[in-house]
């Protein structure tokens, strides 16, 4: 009779398949509600317990729970599609599947269920940490597959080093194959919805809208600059312009002339927006030249076909100069202020047209009034109360960028001078390993425009009253003005080198998200052509694809043989036991048990009878029972075991 292991009545998952579970759902607690993760790990739980505590659920139960795991996802999302409700309803039967696990078959099914759900959490946050996260998860899910499919036999240190070596095989086909793979339109990662609103910027302007953002490192966006990069006192990047106030907050009006752009220098770059949740693409003062299907409209906002709920790339010609015409109706738009304004500002006003009417001196005038009254740049502005303006102006002549861009906007309309606030960011800091300017959320900025001869004429009074804040990095000036310590002083060397090292994850975030978020139709043909494939249509794609499919099964099928395989130690050390026997006459036949083959060698040899029946026991033991002490004596006897042929 040979041995065999008993295949259990009832298997459960490895451990490890629970780990793998929980550590795919985890994620998805940043996008989906959290009871449908709670449930999917409860469900999971369960399983585990009822094999030592909890009675098994009867099928009924099992039907019962799919029907509720199905009405709460519906009640929550009115629907069963999409991306929301139909990752809810994957994650909680997975905790289902796993709950009604009791075969091997179950278990593989369950890993499988769970790539599904790492593609999931790919689509929410295709990131680098992400990308990397997936490989380790991998090389733990075929650990996992390794001990389902051989319980026992091998030790974790060799299932972790083999299923490291399969993912070490795979990653160059799975790169290659991800080239060349024909792309659907706007890139894979596109399809699915990312966490909106990020930049921080709203088109409603009021106190204290933008220094809310000052602590956020957060990257808004990334500017790839295709020629001379414009120095950063001219990196003005426009997303609103506000024209209607109500003495406390500044919206967007009606703007219905785009007018034109003349003079130079021209800039061309590209720019990678991260999701904001509206529709407005930031551009460099002023947009001339705009992607297909986007709209330059007045007030030179580039504004997206869609509200932008993924990782955008578009390219951009902008031009130094924006002409008119102003009508009469802009005119008045731009020269309107409330009912309310305190008159102390129109006297104020009143006394500087006495010396000049002309808008460049008038404007010349009020950051002149800032000055003189050593008006403050701070980073926590006071509560300005129903009348923010007069009461910054008169009283706490201290605030931060909106708080002056509204004031001097507001003396200018009081002077006769049309004025518009405009919400965007400034600067940016350039990176020299990647190339690119990196515009965080603290560089979020608000700046003046006065129509003056023709032409919008762009007036920022923060570089009036703290030039430091448009010169240096914000961390840099935000120490400043906290400690009161130089710049240079500012940073020691581990700000440096902590510094450094995020210019360099930056500069890899950039790759990532060119050449995997990206990674477009359009940005593979690009690709392919700098490899000198011109002419990659999808059909020429998909036949290289499959031709890239034929060629790896057939290499690995050519050097699989030749592969050095991780074997079990204790079947290794019984066949060289079996090659031993083999050398005195005593050959093992093909499908012979071990039990069966030393009950022969034993009635063949009987002055070897102990050894074989030990060794045989061992090997019994050690392979198909639970004795893994067993393994260190069968190689001790199978070290010692030197049998000789008998004499003639």
């Amino acid at each position: 009779m040979t041995a065999r292991a008993a295949e259990p009545a009832v298997f459960t998952p490895p451990p490890l398949t629970a780990a793998l579970i929980v550590l795919a759902c985890l994620p998805l607690l940043a996008h989906l509600p959290w009871w449908t993760v709670a449930t999917a790990l409860v469900f999971t739980g369960w399983r585990y317990a009822r094999d030592r505590y909890v009675a098994r659920a009867p099928r009924v139960l099992l039907w019962l729970l799919v029907a509720a795991v199905t009405l709460l996802v519906y009640a929550h999302f009115h629907t069963l599609f999409g991306e929301h409700p139909g990752l809810s309803f994957l994650i909680m039967l997975l905790g289902l599947k796993c709950l009604e696990s009791d075969s091997r078959r179950d278990a593989v099914v369950l890993v499988l269920l769970c790539y599904v759900t790492l593609l999931g959490d790919i689509l929410f946050q295709p990131s680098m940490a992400m990308g990397a996260f997936a490989l380790l998860f991998l090389t733990a899910s075929f650990v996992a597959l390794s001990v389902i499919a051989q319980p026992r036999g091998l030790g974790m240190r060799q299932r972790v080093r083999q299923s490291t070596v399969i993912m070490l095989q795979a990653i160059p086909l799975a790169a290659l194959a991800y080239v060349v793979f024909p792309r659907i339109a706007g890139g894979l990662w596109h399809s699915a919805p990312r966490p909106v609103g990020q930049t921080g910027l709203t088109p409603d302007l009021r106190p204290g809208s933008l220094s809310a953002l000052l602590s956020s490192r957060a990257v808004a966006m990334r500017v790839i600059f295709h020629g001379p990069r414009p120095a950063r006192d001219r990196r003005y990047f426009r997303a609103y312009v506000l024209t209607v106030t109500n003495g406390r907050v500044w919206r967007p009006g009606r703007l219905r002339t785009v007018g034109h752009t003349q003079g130079g220098p021209f800039s061309s770059y590209t720019v990678l927006l991260n999701p904001t949740g509206n529709r407005v693409l930031p551009a460099l003062d002023w947009p001339l030249k705009v992607p297909r299907g986007d709209t330059l409209g007045p007030g030179g906002v580039v504004r997206a076909r869609h509200a932008v709920r993924h990782l955008v790339r578009y390219r951009v010609t902008s031009g130094a100069r924006r002409y008119g015409p102003l009508t009469a109706a802009g005119r008045r738009r731009d020269l309107a202020l409330p009912a309310t304004l305190n008159p102390g500002i129109r006297r104020l006003v009143a006394r500087w047209r006495k010396i000049s009417s002309a808008p460049g001196a008038l404007a010349k005038d009020a950051l002149s009034y800032f000055v003189r009254h050593h008006f403050v740049y701070t980073l926590n502005p006071p509560t300005m109360g129903r009348h923010p303006i007069s009461r910054f102006l008169f009283h706490v002549r201290a605030g931060y960028c909106e708080d002056y861009a509204a004031a001097f906007a507001t003396l200018m309309r009081a002077a006769g001078v049309p004025a518009r606030v405009v919400v965007g960011f400034f600067g940016g800091e350039f990176n020299p390993d990647g190339g690119d300017v990196i515009v965080r959320n603290y560089d979020a900025h608000a700046w003046d425009e006065i129509w003056v001869r023709g032409r919008w004429l762009r007036i920022d009074p923060t570089a009036v009253v703290a030039p430091g804040a448009l010169q240096e990095r914000w961390p840099a000036f935000r120490r400043f003005l906290e400690h009161g310590t130089t710049f240079q002083g500012s940073r020691s060397w581990w700000d440096r080198v902590h510094h450094r090292l995020g210019l360099w994850r930056d500069a890899a975030t950039t790759e990532w998200d060119n050449w995997v978020v990206d990674y477009s139709r359009r940005r593979q043909a690009e690709l392919l052509r700098r490899l000198g494939w011109r002419d990659a249509g999808p059909l020429a794609l998909g036949l290289a694809t499959l031709i890239l499919a034929i060629t790896a099964v057939s290499l690995v099928k050519t050097l699989g043989g030749r592969v050095r395989r991780v074997r079990d130690p204790a079947r290794s050390a019984y066949e060289r036991y079996c090659r031993r026997l083999q050398r005195v006459g005593l050959v093992r036949t093909a499908g012979e048990g071990p039990r069966d083959f030393g009950l022969r060698a034993r009635q063949a040899r009987p002055d070897l009878g102990a050894e074989i029946a030990t060794i045989t026991r061992c090997y019994v033991e050690c392979r198909y029972g639970e004795r893994r002490e067993a393994l260190a004596e069968l190689k001790a006897r199978v070290a010692r075991f030197r049998p000789r042929s008998r004499s003639r």
